[in-house]
């Protein structure tokens, strides 16, 4: 029987490679009780103002929901400064991700992404038959020279990930400056903001306000960090109303569930569950700092909700002893990274936790 060949480039797509769940780990080790640690979900749940929108909204699941997501687009704007017509909403940021490339990629332009960022900026790419470059570094950092290295005439789409993960540094003001003034015209730059609402680095610079003056320019966004929405797939793109206008043609018409539309509109007007959130994740970081200090690791000071250490070559049997107590960090031997592991910050005592298991592994 002659066997449904799928499209070339898609054969050479690399697998994404999630966090283990503590569903996984409680069945392979027998921990009673797993903590999380690996895909920097939010340690205090969803918003309590989502848990009751949601509620509110259980009955009306019968219907379709808005395929425009007004509401929900609406609270969006309010939210990142800029009005409802220049946000197209998504199942989570992945999808953005995916309609940018469906929507401006040809099989065979190139896309230029940083060597260590978010893998799915490639295997999104390469479904649509885009060919990648991987743009040099400069250490941990993107660099910006390493970007306009790699663009060439064939280069269609830029992916950022401004902070980037997994290394959790981010581009200071001039650096944003210099990359959007150098690229061409006719070259699609995408900023992929996900993690920018924990960033305390004073020279920061978000691109949501500049997307009016740079019409080859898209910010990304998503409520599953910050908003502690990761399960209900709610995402943003904010860009001017000619790149969004094309989207907009291929975009499913109900791809925003209705109770993720309700739930998203109520966690982004809940400031409190937010600063709650923020509080959370910088003293977090400031612990395991301490303790990194403490048992001579080295880390990568981070403007996200998570930050990478660098464990040495014994870093992959760490992570295996971790998983064996119970404790899910994140391996980054997927991103080239075979000394490091990346941790999530959760709460006050699941941070404790894992710093005594680390102490007992060490």
């Amino acid at each position: 029987m002659k066997v449904v060949e799928p499209a070339p480039w898609i054969c050479s797509i690399p697998e994404y490679v999630p966090g283990r769940s503590k569903e996984d780990i409680a069945r392979q080790y027998g921990a009673a009780n797993p903590i999380k640690l690996a895909s920097n979900e939010n340690p205090l749940g969803p918003s309590p103002r989502a848990l009751s929108a949601m509620r509110s909204a259980l009955e009306a699941t019968h219907l379709y929901p808005d395929p425009d997501a007004k509401d929900l687009r609406a609270a969006a704007a309010r939210f990142f400064g800029c009005k409802p017509e220049d946000i197209i909403a998504g199942n989570g940021s992945d999808e953005i991700i995916d309609l940018i490339c469906r929507t401006y990629l040809r099989p065979g332009d190139e896309v230029v992404i940083p060597e260590c960022t978010f893998s799915y900026y490639a295997i999104a790419s390469q479904a649509c038959g885009g060919v990648v470059k991987g743009a040099s570094m400069r250490g941990h950092h993107i660099d910006i020279k390493g970007i306009k290295a790699s663009v060439s005439p064939r280069t269609r789409v830029i992916f950022v990930a401004n902070p980037n993960n997994p290394t959790g540094t981010c581009l200071n003001r001039d650096e944003v400056s210099e990359l959007i003034s150098r690229v061409p015209g006719g070259v699609l730059i995408v900023m992929d903001e996900a993690y920018s609402s924990f960033v305390r680095q004073a020279d920061f610079q978000g691109c949501t306000g500049l997307v009016h003056r740079h019409e080859n320019l898209i910010t990304v966004h998503t409520l599953s960090k910050s908003h502690g929405l990761a399960g209900l797939r709610v995402g943003f793109g904010i860009a001017s109303g000619s790149l969004l206008k094309n989207m907009q043609r291929i975009k499913p018409p109900f791809n925003v569930n209705h109770l993720a539309q309700k739930a998203g509109e109520a966690a982004l007007g809940d400031d409190d569950f937010l600063k709650e959130t923020l509080r959370i994740t910088w003293e977090g970081l400031d612990r395991l700092y301490q303790a990194f200090d403490r048992l001579g690791i080295s880390y990568i000071p981070s403007q996200t909700n998570f930050v990478m250490a660098h464990i040495g070559k014994d870093a992959s049997r760490v992570y295996g002893e971790l998983l064996k107590k119970g404790i899910i960090t994140r391996s980054m031997v997927s991103f080239g990274l075979h000394e490091h592991i990346r941790v999530s910050i959760g709460t006050p005592e699941e941070n404790d936790a894992f710093v005594a298991a680390l102490e007992e592994v060490l």
